[in-house]
């Protein structure tokens, strides 16, 4: 019988902490520090489905005989490595202290090694090791007998009688699956497999993304390099994210952390870089045994090929977070630390969108932000996102983050882009211009369509018009309404161009005809002024060669004076009304100018063009330009089909709205 350097209950005292599932993992551990690829767990169930026995088999290089003592004799040392560094720089070998052989005692009464080993002779040499809960300062080897020839292949299977603090097969796959999920895929090319009770241990699931990073078109890199990255679903075991280098042997040279490390993030990740540029290089001196020689991590390849590797992760990283985000928004909801929304009302559900851009935005440039909040802290910090949002003040926000958060040029641009291309007030006024647009085009439908209504030209369709000539054209100005006769109309236009008012006389018969409503825009990128000129009709009259004939008499006033006339003036007329009457005049007009490919035009000689409208068409004009923001925005139906009592309340409902545009001052 042979005994340890320490008694029984001061080795208990060292080891009680460690858990029983983990425990077992040690002995795993022994058989993959052994060399082996293949490791197979059996159990043996009472009566009642409990375990009471478990046998671990590798089949490894066994336990040399010759160095038994050194093994199992001396407590908390080991051959396997150099101490912690040797050990946090390799995967393998996994034992530093000599005590994962002892863990036994937290799950069983007693374990028995049954080992092949390859003595010095090359001859298959068996014996077996016997330790007991109640002595674990001692161990029996082989009955004090020598080791026997044999056969049987090398390995080892420790086996552990009446078993207790496991309750099944499960939870000693989920610990396996927790210990060593990374390190199945590291060493994938040794084909490492465990087994429990003959079934395969899958480890794929854990996976949730696999993928190569191809660099062979990266300049500067005169080596080849296989590389290849896994994403993991859930962080399992202590294993840090780390980059796992091999050189062109497949060994396994030197192991160390990439720097997305404690971002509170959960981007798990490993990264698998083989390459014959390892086969000399050295990434630590001591840990090589060659502590003359300088680290070559300064070589200029060397910082190359991380920084691409870990570009690659910080894109990857970056989906992942977009994608975790709106996971964690979906907490806050359930939480009841996001605000509410009426996902029905237009304005907050702009409000939801731009919340929920603020914090994903924050959310993929650092995670450790929300780390740590408890359910009340959230719904503060989310709350006061919410108001800073609502705000013009978003510059401060800027500058907060900014300081607190170590932003990359890219993310700093992004973020300052997110806060400060517009106000959320300037983009929520917007929309409900756009909803009020949407309102006033159908309350003039009601107005033009709704016969009952007996609609006025001046007291009804011309007072919407004045205040929603959008329909007619952006950007325009309403330089005269009703009243204003041509002499008033050309004093207007030359104030607007800043242009001598002096004189503003037209010398015409028809000169104090008054036009229904002249807008004027200038385009300063192609150096013209456009004037529109729009003659409206009421509901129950029919346009023909009368209507058409009275527009014609605006357009030779506007003809007959040089100062309308100007080289950079371009003038468009339009003649809009309900129906077309029954003589066809219109349609042959339209016809005879249907080589220009302009719907509705009917006169085009020089800068003058007239067109002859539908209420129809002009409605679906406007809904045709605007189909794309109408679809995006999903107005309520309470907007399109609001209905008024009369053509006054339809007026008076839209008249002042956010979509009517005011005269233009002089």
């Amino acid at each position: 019988m042979e005994k340890l350097q320490i008694t029984s209950e001061g080795i208990k005292k060292n080891l009680n902490k460690i858990k029983p599932h983990i425990a077992i993992c040690e002995y795993i551990w022994n058989g993959l520090d052994a060399n082996a690829n293949i490791i197979r767990i059996n159990t043996k169930n009472n009566e009642f489905g409990g375990i009471t026995e478990i046998s671990i088999s590798d089949n490894g290089n066994g336990i040399n005989y010759n160095e038994i003592k050194k093994k199992f004799t001396p407590f908390n040392e080991s051959e396997k490595g150099n101490g912690v560094s040797f050990k946090n720089k390799h995967s393998l070998p996994h034992g530093k202290n000599g005590v994962g052989r002892l863990t036994f005692f937290r799950f069983s009464d007693q374990v028995k090694w049954n080992t092949v080993y390859k003595d010095i002779d090359s001859i298959n040499k068996k014996y077996y090791i016997e330790m007991s809960r109640t002595a674990l300062n001692e161990y029996d080897i082989n009955n004090n007998q020598m080791p026997s020839i044999t056969d049987e292949s090398l390995g080892t299977t420790v086996t552990f009688y009446n078993v207790y603090g496991i309750i099944d097969e499960k939870q000693i796959i989920d610990v396996i699956k927790q210990e060593f999920f990374w390190l199945i895929w590291v060493f994938s090319e040794r084909n490492l497999s465990i087994y429990i009770n003959e079934v395969k241990i899958d480890f794929t699931e854990l996976i949730s993304e696999c993928y190569s990073i191809d660099i062979a078109n990266e300049e500067k890199l005169e080596h080849e390099y296989e590389i290849q990255v896994a994403l993991w679903k859930e962080k399992k075991g202590q294993e840090y994210s780390r980059f796992y280098f091999f050189n062109s042997k497949g060994e396994e040279i030197y192991k160390k952390a990439t720097t997305l490390n404690n971002k509170s993030d959960n981007f798990f990740h490993s990264v698998k870089i083989k390459s014959d540029f390892f086969d000399d290089f050295i990434f630590d001196p001591e840990i090589e045994n060659q502590p003359g020689l300088i680290s070559t991590e300064n070589d200029a390849e060397y910082k190359k090929l991380i920084t691409i590797i870990t570009q690659s992760l910080i894109k990857k990283r970056k989906a992942y977070l977009k994608k975790a985000s709106q996971i964690y928004i979906e907490k806050l909801i359930n939480e009841k630390a996001y605000p509410c929304f009426n996902e029905s009302n237009i304005i907050d559900s702009y409000k939801r969108e731009q919340l929920d851009a603020i914090v994903e935005a924050l959310y993929i440039a650092e995670p450790k932000l929300f780390a740590s909040l408890n359910t009340s802290q959230k719904k503060v910090f989310i709350r006061l996102l919410n108001t800073i949002m609502s705000s013009d003040d978003k510059e401060s926000l800027f500058k907060i983050v900014d300081e607190v958060v170590e932003l990359e040029d890219d993310e700093r641009k992004s973020f300052a882009d997110l806060l400060s291309h517009t106000t959320l007030t300037n983009i929520i006024s917007t929309i409900k211009i756009i909803e009020d647009r949407t309102a006033s085009v159908q309350a003039l439908k009601e107005i033009v369509f709704n016969k009952t209504w007996n609609a006025y030209e001046v007291q009804h369709i011309q007072r919407v018009m004045e205040r929603h000539f959008w329909l007619i054209g952006e950007q325009y100005h309403l330089l005269t309404s009703a009243e204003p006769d041509f002499n008033e109309a050309l004093r207007r236009l030359l104030e607007f161009k800043k242009e001598n008012i002096q004189d503003a006389r037209i010398d015409h018969e028809d000169a104090n005809k008054e036009m229904d409503i002249f807008l004027v825009k200038q385009d300063k990128s192609l150096g013209y002024f456009k004037n529109i000129v729009v003659e409206l009709k009421r509901p129950s009259v029919r346009l023909g060669e009368k209507e058409l004939s009275q527009v014609k008499k605006y357009m030779r006033v506007i003809q007959s004076d040089d100062r309308f006339n100007s080289a950079n003036s371009q003038w468009v007329y339009y003649l809009i009304g309900n129906k077309f009457d029954t003589t066809n005049y219109i349609e042959g007009e339209i016809k005879n100018n249907i080589n220009h490919g302009e719907n509705g035009l009917v006169y085009n000689v020089g800068n003058h063009k007239i067109f002859v409208k539908k209420w129809s068409e002009v409605f679906e004009e406007w809904e045709t330009r605007s189909q794309f923001l109408l679809d995006k925005l999903k107005f309520s139906k309470s907007v399109w089909m609001k209905e008024h009592k009369s053509a006054d309340d339809a007026v008076n409902s839209i008249i002042d709205n956010s979509a009517s545009i005011a005269p233009y001052k002089m």
